[in-house]
């Protein structure tokens, strides 16, 4: 029988919960007795329940203010379990939030920035780290070390067999978060690159959110191009083990800085990550043995020809 009850709050966005799985690996081999459970969003439950680290997950609906019901139900959820840890890894004014209305009065030790907290991450220098290295810092305060970098590759042994292509192909992730047009590569230059990659044998697979469709089918179906016509659209159709096996499948993977990028470069895949001054590498590069990393504050200023000469040393 397993001893305690460990809780970790993880909620989002997926390129946070992939450089995550650091942490999350560390916090499960610490514990291997007990049990462990992820507060985490509808979004990410079936993600984390598949995973080889938890026990059980608990889906945040994350109540609004005036959702008296709503904050009673997930009072009633957390507190029965008797949690005798719990590892806040989302380290945001909500989760300080429950650690106040939830645990201050409790016994229960918390990992995370709450002023009153049993292991609180205090060091000053905190939002200048790397997801990586800040969490590995808040570990460190509990007794946790030697955290390696994130390893989701447990999603390549689900036996996954997309018929997709036969040719050689390039994974294509060329969308973001619509707000943060300083984080997206041109759609002309996206183009212009499927071109080129197709006259070198080489085909595209585009992959992105449903609403990441609009975007995509202007760089495919609006093309001229016969060679960009031929590129294969599966956006809003891939689940995280199709990316996972997509990503490991291709040439090599390249796009913004967004959640799937994170994924391919966690799961050994080769990986080309283009940076804008929407986010800085320095704070949440993508973690892998073989990514590139190419950055203009501009990202408009990133050419074709720069990302060619680093995607050859992958072919």
């Amino acid at each position: 029988m397993k001893k305690n009850n460990i809780l970790i709050i993880k909620h989002g966005a997926l390129g946070d919960i992939v450089l995550s799985g650091a942490a999350i690996k560390a916090i499960r081999n610490f514990h291997k007795k007990d049990n462990i459970y992820c507060l985490t969003t509808k979004t990410y439950c079936e993600l984390m329940e598949e995973s080889p680290w938890f026990d059980e997950v608990i889906v945040d609906e994350k109540p609004k203010w005036n959702n008296i019901s709503g904050w009673l139900c997930l009072r009633s959820t957390l507190q029965k379990l008797n949690f005798s840890r719990i590892y806040d890894l989302q380290t945001s004014n909500r989760s300080n939030l429950y650690f106040y209305l939830f645990f201050f009065m409790k016994s229960v030790q918390w990992s995370g920035i709450a002023y009153g907290c049993t292991f609180r991450h205090n060091n000053s220098l905190r939002k200048k780290m790397h997801t990586y290295d800040r969490q590995k810092d808040q570990l460190s305060v509990c007794g946790l070390r030697n955290i390696s970098p994130p390893d989701w590759k447990w999603l390549l042994a689900k036996n996954i067999k997309l018929n997709i292509v036969k040719d050689k192909y390039a994974l294509i992730i060329s969308g973001s978060a619509a707000h943060r047009k300083n984080k997206i590569w041109p759609k002309e230059s996206y183009a212009e690159l499927v071109k080129v990659l197709k006259n070198l044998g080489i085909s595209s697979v585009f992959i992105g959110l449903e609403g990441e469709k609009t975007i995509i089918d202007e760089i495919i179906s609006n093309s001229e191009d016969s060679s960009i016509k031929k590129s294969i659209n599966l956006v809003g159709k891939t689940s995280f083990k199709d990316i996972a096996f997509l990503a490991k499948s291709a040439q090599f993977v390249i796009g913004n800085d967004t959640g799937p990028i994170h994924l391919a470069a966690s799961c050994e895949a080769k990986v080309v990550v283009l940076f804008g001054a929407g986010s800085d590498p320095k704070l949440c590069a993508p973690i892998g043995e073989n990514v590139t990393i190419m950055y203009k504050e501009d990202i408009k200023n990133i050419l074709v020809n720069d990302v060619l000469d680093q995607i050859k040393k992958f072919l």
